[in-house]
């Protein structure tokens, strides 16, 4: 049976550890109402939104996203860390703006990658026609920023590859456009030019660990069912 809601990893009182469900969103999107990981945080914890964290959607909706100090796309499962107060949320905010934040995602993607270690070093940006982030943008809106990736093969398939990626940076999308980059997109993300049907994006983030009140924080969330 499919996961529909986030399941808790960990908890104490400085903060929350989610593994969320691939389909799920973080929180509500232009002109949307699907159950979003904020309904789930509402729900049960209500002291995160304490902590004032406003977002505008397109529709001129504001929104408080309260401890949420990172996101996952839809698509992609696992590890999301929520502050449940302000000094949590304002260290660790700290740390994800200096890249001092450790995390390790598994993917499967298109292709056979010949090398078992790649450095994806390719700032990333958008065009003012499109959504997704691209090395070689046309029409460039706003500037490049620096991205960074580092690619780790585990097994080779017959058409496909599952590697480790390890991003040192942490750019919208980064994952996603690097590995299109490459010529080996992530398998079931048509955006980024999969030709493999998937159910889902088979992107998963499974590690992360951070400092926290001088004690080191180390999480792991298993590969889901869909994903294996």
């Amino acid at each position: 049976m499919k996961q529909t809601k986030p399941q808790i990893l960990f908890e104490n009182n400085q903060l929350v550890v989610l593994d969320k469900p691939s389909g799920m969103v973080i929180h509500p999107f232009d002109f949307s109402n699907e159950p979003t990981v904020l309904d789930f945080l509402q729900e049960n914890y209500l002291e995160v939104f304490n902590i004032e964290n406003k977002f505008t959607l397109q529709d001129k909706r504001e929104i408080n996203l309260g401890g949420i100090v990172h996101k996952l796309d839809r698509d992609t499962s696992g590890i999301l860390v929520v502050a449940r107060t302000q000094h949590a949320f304002d260290e660790l905010k700290k740390q994800f703006r200096n890249h001092e934040i450790n995390k390790e995602y598994i993917a499967l993607v298109n292709g056979i990658l010949k090398d078992d270690q790649i450095l994806i070093d390719a700032p990333l940006g958008r065009s003012k026609k499109d959504f997704k982030q691209s090395t070689q943008p046309e029409n460039l809106r706003g500037e490049m920023r620096e991205a960074i990736t580092v690619l780790e093969v585990i097994k080779r398939n017959e058409n496909t590859t599952l590697v480790k990626l390890i991003p040192q940076t942490g750019r919208t999308h980064q994952l996603r456009a690097h590995m299109a980059s490459i010529g080996h997109p992530i398998v079931g993300d048509k955006s980024y030019g999969s030709k493999i049907e998937s159910e889902r994006i088979m992107l998963h983030a499974e590690k992360i660990s951070f400092e926290l009140n001088n004690q080191k924080n180390n999480f792991e969330s298993q590969l889901p069912q869909d994903f294996k």
